[in-house]
């Protein structure tokens, strides 16, 4: 499925420049359904610890979700994961641990998929399904039920339909997988 304009979502014209370099650092990481409607020029590309921290405690939800597609796009990430996440304040910590750990189920949920469109790339540790969250590991039934464990958890914490959310994600990513595929063929 290709993706089309209308599948990108624009953030404000009046989108800062911090959201800009956020914009543009995704954009050099692969990871581009979102858009400014007004892209400038001019951004700072961010270092990936920057990046987690500034995307973990954006006030924008769009930003914040993109955790989930960094760490599909680049399983190298996680290296960080667990030591940043000691070092950040109580929310945004459990921002990063929350779509880290929906990535490490979106990965096994979708990995065939993945794999299809990205090659060969690392699984995802899970350093807090288990441990932390005490959901069923990666491997059970592919992810899905660790991944409808994560969004019950959330759904109680927050009232959102997270399943949803995990999944609208997704499909854009894969929308975008695709539309880059076909830009480069």
């Amino acid at each position: 499925m290709a993706l089309n304009m209308t599948d990108i979502t624009p953030l404000s014209v009046t989108a800062t420049q911090h959201d800009t370099d956020l914009l543009a650092t995704l954009d050099a990481h692969g990871v581009r359904h979102l858009s400014l409607a007004e892209p400038s020029a001019s951004y700072v590309t961010l270092d990936d610890t920057d990046l987690l921290i500034r995307l973990a405690s954006h006030t924008d939800a769009r930003l914040r979700e993109t955790l989930m597609l960094l760490f599909l796009r680049h399983p190298d990430l996680a290296a960080c994961v667990t030591e940043l996440v000691k070092r950040l304040d109580p929310a945004t910590a459990d921002t990063l641990r929350h779509f880290y750990t929906a990535a490490v189920f979106l990965q096994r949920l979708w990995l065939s998929t993945l794999r299809l469109h990205l090659g060969s790339f690392p699984l995802l540790t899970d350093h807090f399904g288990q441990r932390f969250y005490h959901l069923p590991a990666p491997e059970v039934k592919f992810g899905e039920a660790g991944l409808r464990g994560l969004a019950r958890l959330y759904a109680d914490r927050t009232g959102m339909d997270w399943l949803s959310v995990y999944q609208t994600t997704m499909n854009l990513f894969l929308q975008q997988l695709a539309l880059d595929e076909a830009h480069y063929d």
